[in-house]
């Protein structure tokens, strides 16, 4: 009497639990496609956005390899180039603009100021219309990205990450 109600029980429920198993496995392959979709593009924002990584394939910073500090840089294609602050030196400013990077000389200077001689070394800056963001080599080879909402010339608003 139980093996044909067990029988019964399996023989009702084959079908449909057949394509809750699939629908389960098609959901599951969506999600997975969806992730990596996200993950390709939010790479391409942060590529677009920060231009070419701050660290080559030997770990040196691009500014560490110049060997003379450049005075102008282009912030894209299409604009004139921009005018570096003595701060900033030897920054790879590609992708900064000249109202970002004049407000960040202005906080590393007075950081600088405050630290008693150990000095901050700005390895690159890029810019949105409202952030600007930055990476700092700190004692200790320690590499901190910086970022800074700007409003009217003046910080809004900080983070930073490392």
């Amino acid at each position: 009497m139980t093996a044909s109600v067990l029988i019964d029980a399996v023989r009702d429920l084959w079908g449909p639990g057949l394509v809750f198993i699939a629908l389960c496995a098609w959901l599951v392959r969506r999600a997975i496609r969806a992730a990596r979709n996200e993950s390709i593009l939010e790479e391409q924002r942060l590529r677009d956005t920060l231009g070419e990584p701050f660290t080559s394939h030997d770990g040196s910073s691009p500014a560490a390899t110049s060997t003379s500090p450049p005075s102008t840089f282009a912030a894209t294609p299409t604009q004139a180039p921009v005018s570096v602050p003595s701060e900033l030196f030897r920054a790879d400013v590609r992708g900064a603009s000249k109202e970002h990077l004049d407000v960040l000389a202005r906080l590393v200077s007075e950081r600088d100021a405050a630290a008693q001689g150990r000095r901050t070394e700005v390895l690159w800056v890029r810019s949105s219309p409202t952030h600007v963001a930055w990476a700092e080599l700190r004692p200790g080879n320690r590499e901190v990205i910086c970022v800074a909402q700007i409003d009217g010339g003046k910080v809004v608003a900080r983070w930073q990450f490392g």
